[in-house]
């Protein structure tokens, strides 16, 4: 999951401090896994409203800045929501 983070662009935006992620432009992924929402907080982080996030954040939620990701395959979308579950 961290390799297909990195390799989606994701880390362009977001940080999660010791894993080489370094944007500053979207929240801080560290301790994502400890958060009880996400989108600001509008959803629960559940496994599921997160890999809805991730594949087309602004179909979710209008506006928001976060680009699809609806390139990404199913594995790898489960991959990058198993990893930021891993980030506690």
């Amino acid at each position: 999951g961290r390799a297909v983070f990195a390799a989606a662009g994701c880390a362009t935006c977001h940080a999660v401090r010791g894993e080489g992620a370094d944007g500053a432009v979207g929240p801080d992924l560290t301790h994502f896994a400890s958060r009880r929402t996400l989108g600001a907080g509008i959803f629960p982080n559940d496994s599921r409203t997160l890999r809805r996030w991730i594949d087309d954040a602004g179909a979710m939620k209008p506006g928001a800045r976060m680009p699809s990701y609806e390139r990404l395959t199913d594995d790898d979308l489960e991959a990058v929501a198993r990893y930021l579950e891993s980030l506690r």
